[in-house]
């Protein structure tokens, strides 16, 4: 085994159970390719339901934090999410205050991410307990030396203050007075992409796409925490009592928004843990509400998808989310069908759950449908680069490029196929979550162009100043043939 790989290994297990420790294990899975949702099922709930079972290295990376209290349990969560969004932002700070920060132990350098992190935006932690924590840390993992080499990085940053905090203080040294004036706007682009922890190559797809003003408001909403939301089941005895009740569960400052007649969407921090007496778990156990992102309930509605009342096929379906939401509002979805087994073996229990009549559910890709023809509507809520949702899933940063050209062709491949099945009078609706006018408008043109049978009803995308909602893009298009 290399070097490398030994220090991604070491052993975890002598350090006590709380939620710090549990945080550096889910990052530690995320450097092995888990999402962080993945990662925080793995540490937090090992015994839970997972999408896959289990490899003996994850679990051996995760085991030991069963039992954590809500709020360690909730800090940890806080922390991995917090440091994969501002993880462009820690490392810049980490390479300035550390001598060879690349010759280090991959599990101490995220240690002292999370230290880092707990400095610049934990503010109701004191700074001696997190930088004690991150050296006590690295002292049990790695021994004395390293310690007080994590001691003298941490400390360099708690004497600079305030500036971590302003922009300049990423801007490249050698950018001063004499550099030439594309130099100084490249040099202060790069630092506000480092500042609000975006990729470059993230930053310059933006800001050519949509221009300036709406670069910059995007640079501070992806990196904003995102708002928690759920969406109520209508059928549900109790709906109505449920709905209202968390409606006024806030404090007047932060009150949630109301989407649609039954979604509600919550502040970063002011989800409520209960409401009526019970948990919001055993609320959703009972099939009372489910837990979806406030822009895809956003999409459906803003598309009109909840006045459909001839069945739907979605082609896409992944876990079922949009599915649920269609069915508790009438719509007739008869076929949900997706590429991942993983992903649509838990329909079934979701439609016993909340009530709903079960739709035939089948292993297929989009782009070679399991029927030959569809007498209904079709949903497409298309595999994306997810970049309208950076605040919910960080780890999306951590992407390269490349891999929007692969998505580019596949969303094209499934509209050209299932555009080319739908009958006449009847829509296709085409959902993102990203914000790529290549896999957005673009493809959408590409469909028209080879459908001309097909007329494009209705577009919507969030906009970009949106207070409250992620980026999400949806078209609504009609077989006039």
């Amino acid at each position: 085994m290399s070097k490398k790989a030994k220090q991604r290994d070491v052993q975890l297990r002598g350090l006590p159970l709380n939620g710090r420790n549990a945080a550096l294990r889910a990052l530690l899975l995320t450097d092995q390719g888990h999402s962080a949702q993945r990662a925080l099922a793995l540490v937090l709930d090992v015994r839970g339901e997972q999408p896959r079972q289990s490899s003996a290295k994850e679990m051996t990376v995760a085991s030991q934090v069963v039992g954590l209290s809500f709020q360690d349990r909730a800090l940890c969560t806080e922390l991995v999410y917090g440091c994969l969004r501002t993880e462009i932002r820690l490392d810049f700070i980490l390479f300035t205050v550390l001598p060879k920060p690349q010759s280090l132990p991959r599990p101490m350098l995220l240690i002292l991410a999370i230290a880092v992190y707990g400095l610049l935006f934990q503010d109701k932690v004191p700074a001696h307990a997190v930088i004690h924590e991150a050296v006590e840390q690295v002292r049990q993992l790695f021994g004395q030396g390293l310690s007080r080499v994590a001691n003298g990085a941490l400390r360099s940053l708690q004497r600079a203050g305030q500036e971590p905090l302003q922009e300049s203080f990423y801007i490249p040294k050698d950018s001063g007075a004499k550099a030439r004036a594309t130099d100084a706007a490249e040099a202060s682009f790069s630092a506000q992409c480092v500042f609000y922890s975006l990729p470059l190559w993230i930053g310059k797809l933006w800001q050519k796409a949509y221009g300036e003003e709406a670069f910059q408001a995007l640079l501070r909403r992806s990196f904003e925490r995102p708002y928690s939301a759920l969406r109520i089941n209508a059928a549900h005895p109790r709906a109505r009592e449920l709905f209202d009740a968390l409606a006024l569960s806030v404090e007047a400052a932060a009150p949630p928004v109301k989407i649609g007649q039954w979604g509600l969407a919550f502040a970063p921090g002011q989800l409520p843990r209960e409401a009526l007496g019970q948990d919001l778990r055993q609320w959703q156990g009972q099939g009372a509400l489910s837990f979806q992102s406030a822009g895809s309930q956003m999409a459906l509605l803003e598309l009109g998808l909840d006045a459909w009342r001839e069945p739907v096929w979605d082609a896409c379906a992944g876990y079922g989310g949009k599915s649920m939401a269609l069915m508790e509002r009438g719509v007739p979805v008869g076929l949900c069908t997706d590429c991942s087994r993983a992903r649509l073996r838990g329909l079934p229990a979701q439609c016993a759950t909340l009530g709903l009549a079960k739709p035939v559910l089948c292993l297929a890709d989009a782009t070679h449908p399991p029927v030959r023809r569809w007498n209904g509507h079709i949903l497409v809520d298309a595999p994306c680069s997810g970049l309208g949702v950076l605040a919910r899933r960080p780890d999306i940063r951590r992407r390269e490029p490349q891999h929007l050209a692969e998505l580019e062709v596949l969303q094209r491949a499934m509209l050209g196929k299932l555009g080319g099945m739908l009958q006449p009078g009847k829509e296709l609706a085409y959902i993102t979550c990203t914000l790529n006018p290549a896999e957005n408008e673009l493809a959408v043109e590409y469909l028209l162009d080879k459908n001309k049978n097909l007329r494009l009803i209705r577009q919507w995308q969030t906009s970009h100043e949106h207070p409250w909602l992620e980026g999400m893009y949806g078209a609504l298009l009609r077989n006039e043939g």
